[in-house]
């Protein structure tokens, strides 16, 4: 059975009428389909959790979508789940990690769903340190702390309307009052402490649409691709950033990166993002989980 669950905000409401196309293709190539349109996201991960053990979940939506029904899917009592991802959303960076070829349309990514051209790829797991948050957080692409959460926080926080150009707005509100953070980092039991304005944690390679701030990163090698940019003036800072588009970044001498499969991350005052979505304040745990969940695109 294919479980679309299609967010009714997506696209500017585009995603409900495009999952239907969707289900009517698969239905017509003999597929077993059943469309979901769930009331919040609350539901999104309820649905998710409780249709996983009876075959493949479709997200129908933009990244916040995915993760959604990435953590029911995760939370389900069926060993590697399956998530479908059909993109309607703003950014739609998760895709640009997952292997294979991107189905370009209704008919190619149904034909994927119904003879099940799954990749098996690891997932993020995120654990915060604090009493009041003891859930587990589960991510597929980007997890982020520093400069680029805070322009996250304040980009989420503006009118869905303002589309693509609220991480932009965001990081032009941001710049003038950005100052770099003391991180206490233990990476697979090296310490790796070191003042930053960014630490990006990759299983994905891609977040903020289409800044490929951790460009080597692959979602089936075991390894997240972990890149920090160091402290750095300002001026420095503002002429490495547009190079995050094409992933040239890496090789300025203010950024480092390495590889890892556990990671501490402590700072005071500095909020955790994973894939585009709010998850909390630091301290966290981030480790990777090895080939957890089959996807397709």
């Amino acid at each position: 059975m294919i479980h679309i669950i299609a967010n009714p905000l997506a696209g500017g409401g585009r995603a409900v009428p495009t999952a239907s196309a969707l289900a009517r293709v698969i239905a017509d190539r003999g597929g077993a389909c059943h469309l979901h349109v769930p009331a919040d996201r609350a539901e999104t991960r309820r649905i998710a959790e409780r249709v996983a053990p009876t075959g493949t979940v479709v997200a129908c939506g933009g990244d916040g979508t995915v993760h959604d029904c990435l953590q029911g899917l995760m939370a389900a009592t069926t060993s590697n789940p399956t998530l479908g991802i059909w993109p309607v959303g703003t950014g739609n960076d998760i895709i640009r990690g997952v292997p294979g070829q991107v189905a370009a349309d209704e008919v190619s990514f149904a034909e994927s769903l119904i003879d099940d051209r799954a990749h098996t790829v690891d997932v993020g797991a995120i654990r915060l340190q604090q009493a009041e948050s003891p859930a587990v957080h589960y991510f597929l692409g980007v997890l982020s702390c520093g400069f680029d959460s805070d322009v996250n926080e304040r980009a989420n926080a503006m009118p869905a309307q303002v589309g693509r150009a609220r991480y932009l707005l965001g990081l032009a509100r941001e710049l003038p009052i950005m100052r770099p953070r003391w991180y206490a980092i233990d990476s697979d039991g090296t310490d790796r402490s070191m003042a930053a304005m960014i630490i990006a944690v990759g299983n994905g390679p891609a977040y903020g649409s289409g800044m490929y701030v951790c460009p080597e990163a692959d979602m089936s090698d075991g390894l997240f691709d972990v890149t920090v940019v160091m402290d750095a003036p300002k001026h420095t800072f503002v002429s490495v950033l547009p190079q995050v588009y094409s992933g040239r970044h890496v090789e300025h001498r203010s950024v480092v990166s390495w590889r890892s499969s556990r990671l501490r991350i402590d700072a005071p005052d500095s909020l955790v993002f994973a894939d585009g979505e709010r998850i909390g304040p630091l301290p966290a745990t981030i480790q990777i989980v090895p080939e957890a969940l089959r996807v397709l695109v």
